[in-house]
C-alpha cells in the first residue's frame, strides 16, 4: 500500500506498526520528512474495511494531509479507497456564509445558529434530495466537499455525515476524540471501538485537552452582562443583575490587600463569603445561575434576529460559574485571578491530561501517537495516560553533511530577567551569524518578553543596516497578519538579501508552519523556552509533583515541554532530505546533558561548542564547502 520508493527506516516503520498495532497502542517519534503520513497509511489500510482509520489532528487545517495522501495510493496503486476530510459546522455552515457572519462565530455560535433556523434553512431541506454516489468517486477533501454541496443546494456538514459510514478514512480535529460533548456525532456513524485512532503531531494532546476544558471570564464580561439583563423588566431580571452586581464588586475586592499582579484564586472561599453578606446558600445561587443562563438564550436569540452573531455575555458568564461550582473541589483544575491594568481575568484551568484521556484510548480497536518530537516516549505516554504501548524513535532521514550545529558559550536566558548587557551580547551573537548566513534566517527566542529585550537592544535596528528585511511576530497578531508576514518572508528568501524573522517558540511561526527548501536554512535559537514561573506554572508543577513525585513531576512539567519547543523550533528548517540547516542554540545550557538529550538526533550528532567571537569566521569557513 505504500506509493513511493521505500527511504531509509520506513519499511522497519511500516513493519513495527503492522507488528504491534493489533496489541493496543504503538507510540513513534520520527521527524518531519520522514514521510509518516502515507507510511502509517500503508500499515494500516491492508485492514481498512473491518478496522476504519479515523485520524486525528490539531486543527481543522491540518485535516485534508492524509486524504491527499490517500489520493495518492488510489491513483498509483489502483485502489478505490474513500476518505474525507471531516469538519465541525463553523467551517461547513454555508448559511453562517451567506449572512457573512461566519468569520465572527465560534462552534457554539454556529450550533446555536442551525439549531435554530434548520427548519428553514434551503440548505438543510436541500438533504432530502441527496445523493451519496454524487460524492463516493474518490476521497474528498472539505474544500471539495463544501463546493459539491454549494453546487447541489445541500448543507456540507450533514451532507459530511452521510459519507462517514462509507469512509476508509476519516480525518478530523481532536475535538472529535477527546470532547464528549463532540465524539458523540462522530462515533454513531464511525464506532471508535472497531477503529483505529491515529493522533498525528501528539505532542500536543496535553495542551489541548487543558484548553478544552479551561475557561476565563473578566470585569468585562460583568459589564457586558448587565447590558444585557438591563434590556429584560421582570423581577427574575432584577435578581440576575442584583447577582451579577454582587460577583463584580466581589471580584474587585480581590485584589484590594495582595500587590501581584496574579494570585491563586479560591473559589469555594470567595463563594462562601459573598453568599453569606447576602444570606443566600448555593442552592439558591446555582438555581439564579440557570435563570442567568436562560435570560443568556433569549439574548441570543434576539441577537440571531437582528442578523448579529448570537454570542451573550449573560450565556457565558453563567456557564463559567456552573462550571467552576461542579469543578472547585477537583484536584488538577485549579483557578488563577489575574490583574491586566484596571481589568480582572478570572480563569478556571484544567490540568488533569492524563485522567480525562485515558479511557479514551481504551475505546478504539487501536491507536497510534506519533510526532517528530514524541521523545521521550515514556514521559509522553505517562502525561496522557497511556499505559500499554510499544514505542519505538526512528533515525531522521536528513544529510547530516548538509548540517552545521553549535552551541555557544557565554550566552543565556536563565533568570527573571535578562540583562541589558546579556540583551547587547545577544544581538551581537546575531549580528554574526546574520554576516555569516546569507539566505532567510530565522531568530526564535524563547519568550515574547526575551524577543522584546532583544529589539530594545537594536536587534531590529542591526539587522536593517546589514540591507536585511526584518520580520517580527507580534503577540495576539491576527491570523491574516501572520500570514501576510510569512508570506512576505518566504518571499524575501528569493531575492538578493534574504529576510530575518524573529519570533517566539511559544508563537505561530515556530511550530506549525512549513519553510521548505531555501525558506528556512538557519535558526538561531534564544534561550530554552521554559514556561514563566508564574503562578500558573507553579500550579502546574504542584499538581505533577503529586501524581509523579517531585523530580519526575519537574521533568515532565517542566523540562520536557521547554524542550520539545525548542525542537520544533529547530525542526522548521529542515523539511526533507535535500534541505540543508545551520543552527546556533544560543544558551551555555544546551551543553548540557540532561537537556542535550531532548533534542533532535540531527542535533545531537552533530553539535559542536562555539566561543561567540568566532561565529562568523567557523560558519563561514563550514559554509564554504556546505554542499548546495
Amino acid at each position: 500500500m505504500f506509493p513511493y520508493e521505500p527511504r531509509e527506516g520506513q519499511e522497519d516503520f511500516m513493519e513495527f506498526i503492522s507488528k504491534n498495532i493489533d496489541e493496543g497502542a504503538v507510540c513513534l517519534n520520527a521527524s518531519t520528512g520522514f514521510g509518516k503520513t502515507p507510511a502509517i497509511l500503508a500499515a494500516l489500510l491492508p485492514q481498512a474495511k473491518r478496522h476504519k482509520i479515523i485520524w486525528a489532528v490539531r486543527t481543522g487545517n491540518e485535516t485534508d494531509r492524509p486524504i491527499e495522501e490517500l489520493k495518492i495510493i488510489n491513483d498509483r496503486l489502483g485502489k478505490e479507497f474513500f476518505g474525507l476530510s471531516y469538519r465541525g459546522k463553523r467551517d461547513m455552515c454555508l448559511l453562517a456564509r451567506d449572512i457573512r457572519l461566519e468569520e465572527e462565530m465560534d462552534y457554539q455560535d454556529v450550533s446555536f445558529l442551525c439549531e435554530n433556523r434548520r427548519k428553514n434553512c434551503d440548505y438543510y431541506l436541500g438533504l432530502q434530495n441527496l445523493d451519496v454516489e454524487d460524492f463516493l468517486g474518490g476521497p474528498k477533501l472539505y474544500s471539495e466537499i463544501l463546493k459539491l454541496c454549494r453546487e447541489k443546494g445541500v448543507c456540507p456538514y450533514f451532507a459530511q455525515r452521510e459519507l462517514l459510514p462509507y469512509a476508509d478514512v476519516v480525518s478530523l480535529s481532536y475535538n472529535y476524540i477527546i470532547d464528549d460533548g463532540m465524539s458523540w456525532s462522530v462515533k454513531k456513524l464511525v464506532p471508535f471501538s472497531s477503529s483505529f485512532l491515529v493522533v498525528d503531531e501528539a505532542h500536543n494532546l496535553q495542551s489541548a485537552c487543558g484548553n478544552l476544558n479551561s475557561d476565563h471570564i473578566t470585569l468585562g464580561t460583568l459589564t457586558y452582562a448587565l447590558r444585557e439583563i438591563q434590556r429584560f423588566n421582570s423581577l427574575e431580571a432584577r435578581r440576575v443583575e442584583n447577582l451579577i452586581n454582587r460577583l463584580r464588586s466581589e471580584l474587585q475586592l480581590v485584589f484590594k490587600e495582595t500587590p501581584g499582579e496574579e494570585i491563586e484564586f479560591n473559589p469555594k472561599s470567595f463563594l462562601k463569603s459573598m453568599l453569606r453578606k447576602i444570606g443566600a446558600n448555593m442552592d439558591l445561587l446555582v438555581e439564579a445561575l440557570h435563570l442567568m443562563n436562560e435570560y443568556g438564550v433569549k439574548v441570543r436569540r434576539s441577537q440571531l434576529e437582528e442578523g448579529k452573531n448570537p454570542r451573550s455575555s449573560l450565556f457565558h458568564l453563567s456557564n463559567f460559574w456552573l462550571a467552576v461550582i461542579e469543578n472547585m473541589d477537583v484536584q488538577g483544575v485549579a483557578f488563577v485571578a489575574s490583574r491586566e491594568g484596571e481589568n480582572i481575568v478570572l480563569e478556571m484551568w484544567d490540568m488533569r491530561a492524563a485522567e480525562i484521556l485515558r479511557d479514551k484510548w481504551k475505546s478504539f480497536y487501536g491507536c497510534i501517537f506519533c510526532s517528530g518530537t514524541l521523545n521521550p516516549i515514556k514521559a509522553f505516554a505517562e502525561t496522557i495516560g497511556l499505559e500499554n504501548y510499544a514505542g519505538k524513535s526512528f533515525h531522521s532521514p536528513f544529510d547530516r553533511n548538509k548540517i552545521i550545529a553549535y552551541v555557544t558559550r557565554g550566552l543565556t536566558t536563565r533568570g527573571e530577567e535578562l540583562s541589558r548587557e546579556m540583551a547587547k551580547a545577544y544581538v551581537e551573537a546575531i549580528e554574526k551569524f546574520v554576516d555569516a548566513v546569507n539566505s532567510n534566517i530565522a531568530i526564535f527566542t524563547s519568550s515574547y518578553r526575551i524577543q522584546n529585550d532583544l529589539i530594545t537592544a537594536g536587534l531590529r535596528e542591526m539587522v536593517e543596516s546589514k540591507g536585511r528585511v526584518f520580520f517580527a511576530e507580534k503577540e495576539g497578531m491576527s491570523g491574516d497578519s501572520s500570514r501576510e508576514i510569512l508570506d512576505s518572508f518566504k518571499d524575501a528568501a528569493y531575492e538578493k538579501n534574504p529576510g530575518v524573522l524573529c519570533a517566539p517558540c511559544t508563537g505561530r511561526f515556530a511550530e506549525g508552519a512549513d519553510f521548505p527548501g531555501r525558506e528556512l536554512e538557519g535558526v538561531f535559537l534564544v534561550g530554552i523556552p521554559f514556561d514563566r514561573m508564574s503562578i500558573k506554572t507553579q500550579l502546574y508543577l504542584k499538581y505533577y509533583e503529586t501524581l509523579y513525585g517531585k523530580e519526575k513531576g519537574t521533568y515532565y512539567a517542566y523540562v520536557v515541554p521547554a524542550l520539545r519547543r525548542a525542537s520544533q523550533a529547530l525542526g522548521r528548517v529542515l523539511r526533507s532530505k535535500e534541505d540543508r540547516g545551520i543552527f546556533i542554540l544560543g544558551d551555555e545550557r544546551y551543553t548540557e546533558k540532561r537537556f542535550q538529550q531532548l533534542l533532535p538526533d540531527y542535533i545531537q550528532e552533530n553539535i559542536l561548542t562555539i566561543e561567540t567571537p568566532n561565529i562568523t569566521r567557523e560558519l563561514k569557513n563550514k559554509l564554504h564547502s556546505f554542499p548546495k
